[in-house]
């Protein structure tokens, strides 16, 4: 069922703050809320998907562009970490039990640590599985 809304109904309307977050403030800037072993989760999807891609179309010609593809890869991990040590007494990396109960606050609000991991890990995991259909497209023709 519809109904109208008309302006006198928001006339008694009050704003409500949600409250706010107990979070240890102990981290610095260069230390990110997530946790070091979804980076490496990802870490490891994108190099398996690496991997998997050499094991279906390696061949000699194809060295030299997967070598670069791996240095790229890596670098794109291993800078950030680098970056988190830039200031080593600023702050320090969440633990895995605070990571589970605070979450992380997201471009999109609060996520729990689950809807994190979720929304972390789906891109490599998607990409593997894309990787082993391709691969299994290849071996099978």
């Amino acid at each position: 069922m519809n109904m109208a809304v008309t302006h006198d109904s928001f006339q008694n309307a009050a704003a409500v703050r949600a409250p706010a977050m107990p979070r240890r403030r102990n981290r610095g800037d260069h230390v990110f809320d997530l946790h070091p072993a979804l980076h490496i989760g990802m870490f490891g999807g994108f190099f398996a998907y690496l991997g998997i891609m050499w094991a279906a179309f390696g061949e000699k010609g194809l060295a030299i562009p997967f070598v670069i593809f791996a240095v790229f890869l890596a670098a794109a991990f291993v800078v950030p970490g680098w970056w988190a040590r830039v200031a080593p007494g600023e702050g320090r990396k969440p633990s895995w039990s605070e990571f589970m109960a605070e979450g992380i606050q997201s471009g999109s609000g609060h996520l729990k640590a689950g809807g994190a991991i979720v929304q972390v890990m789906i891109m490599p995991a998607m990409l593997v599985l894309w990787g082993l259909i391709v691969a299994a497209i290849r071996l099978a023709v």
